[in-house]
């Protein structure tokens, strides 16, 4: 049905200034670790920081399939299968798929984020698919009652009336 499709974003190499200001300040806490609190500390500074800012460093590859989604952080990967999303929308860096069908303010704590290329045409493009509304069908909807024949309303009322 949707065919599978992939993108890689590394924003450390999108912005290199932003990262060298990341860099030295990263570099400044932890000399900083290191000259107050001792080695340790300042070893496992970095690694939680590191830890931390890996979406930034990394490349992050997300990939859409039939199935769901794949966000490989190369530290971390995670699967989200699509029948967990009511819709999506864009955000300043990227899009959220949210599991809400209405917009709420839990939209960015329970939905997922993806950063986007430079130009996500595609991406918008694929998700304006998946997310198409469904064709509109004849079945009943559990708020609807059937109709009826007027033939059959009036014989219906004449039946119980009374002269």
């Amino acid at each position: 049905m949707f065919e599978d499709f992939s993108w890689t974003v590394h924003r450390a190499k999108e912005s290199p200034r932003k990262t060298t200001v990341a860099v030295v300040f990263i570099a400044a806490f932890v000399a900083f670790t290191l000259f107050v609190f001792g080695p340790v500390l300042a070893l496992l500074a970095a690694a939680i920081l590191f830890i931390a800012l890996n979406a930034y460093f990394l490349p992050v590859t997300y990939t859409f399939s039939d199935s769901g989604i794949v966000v490989d952080k190369r530290l971390f990967k995670a699967n989200y299968q699509w029948k967990q999303f009511r819709r999506w929308f864009r955000t300043t860096g990227g899009i959220v798929l949210s599991p809400f069908s209405r917009r709420t303010y839990l939209d960015n704590f329970r939905g997922v984020h993806l950063l986007l290329p430079e130009d996500p045409g595609a991406i918008v493009a694929y998700l304006e698919r998946r997310f198409a509304p469904p064709p509109p069908d004849d079945r009943l909807k559990l708020d609807e009652a059937p109709e009826e024949d007027s033939s059959q309303r009036s014989r219906g009322k004449g039946q119980n009336s009374r002269p």
